[in-house]
């Protein structure tokens, strides 16, 4: 008898963040007002990825009796959000991370508390650090997924970061 073919455990080869680094990157998304209202909440974090949750309660729920379409925004948002300030985790003392744009596609009813997966894919963080060394700014993206309690996808995100060293504007 053969043994089946097994899938290495992706939570096992994701980059770790040293802990403090995790806590920083928590703390930094749960200190932002509109995620602590609506209780996004991040999980876990590490290099290019991130995880994060939102319970189901009645004020986020739609007309429909689902979690609401902005509720599901937010959490897509902050997980791409810590995923990409794990990225840069090294940079963050002299740089400022900004989102530019989150595209989203919202695939099935969400019921019940949300959770969210965010990554970077890994080949391109190379050119993004090297961009930034040498330029003092960086572009990634960050791929999300949003699942619902019964772990069905239910909305797909593509965040689109930047990074720019602090003291340089926006756009040079």
């Amino acid at each position: 008898m053969t043994q089946p073919d097994l899938a290495p455990d992706p939570a096992a080869t994701r980059p770790a963040l040293p802990g403090f680094a995790v806590k920083a990157v928590k703390a930094a998304l749960h200190a932002i007002p509109m995620n602590a209202t609506v209780g996004v909440q991040i999980t876990d974090a590490g290099v290019g990825w991130a995880e994060g949750a939102c319970a189901d309660t009645a004020p986020f729920r739609n007309h429909l009796g689902t979690i609401h379409a902005g509720a599901q925004f937010l959490l897509a948002e902050a997980v791409s959000g810590a995923a990409f300030a794990g990225a840069f985790a090294a940079q963050l003392a002299q740089a400022v991370p900004l989102i530019e744009k989150l595209e989203t596609h919202y695939v099935a009813r969400a019921r019940g508390d949300i959770t969210a997966q965010g990554q970077i894919d890994p080949a391109t963080l190379p050119a993004a650090y090297a961009e930034f060394a040498e330029h003092g700014k960086a572009r990634l993206t960050v791929n999300v997924t949003v699942k619902d309690a019964e772990d069905k996808a239910v909305m797909r995100a593509v965040a689109h970061w930047y990074i720019r060293a602090s003291g340089q504007k926006q756009g040079s």
